[in-house]
């Protein structure tokens, strides 16, 4: 696995990975809406999650724009603050970047749920 695009994924047991990957992919699922993500893998890979996860926030950007500070406090991300980010950011770089910090915070989401529980 690549443990750098993922992370905590590296903190879980190989066999706990399949299902961090399924509940990433499920968390990424909900919190997106409006965005379709479409049918969640029986077996995930990072490399499919990042690649939708990319497409998705390419789509919220573009077509959805409006509802990104709805999607961003569903995720729980400070909207000011990644506004500012991508502010200051190309443009070409600002899908990667949102992309990026969606993915970092719904891991901890997930990882937390799955360590504590």
């Amino acid at each position: 696995m690549n443990n750098e695009v993922i992370p905590y994924i590296d903190q879980l047991p190989e066999l706990s990975q399949i299902e961090f990957l399924r509940k990433l992919e499920a968390q990424l699922a909900k919190d997106l809406y409006p965005v379709e993500w479409g049918e969640i893998a029986a077996t995930p890979t990072v490399e499919k999650i990042v690649s939708r996860l990319h497409e998705s926030v390419s789509l919220l950007i573009e077509k959805h724009g409006s509802s990104l500070g709805q999607v961003l406090y569903r995720i729980d991300m400070p909207e000011g603050k990644i506004r500012s980010q991508m502010a200051s950011t190309a443009a070409d770089q600002r899908v990667a970047l949102l992309a990026s910090q969606v993915l970092e915070r719904e891991a901890k989401k997930v990882w937390l749920r799955m360590h504590f529980s």
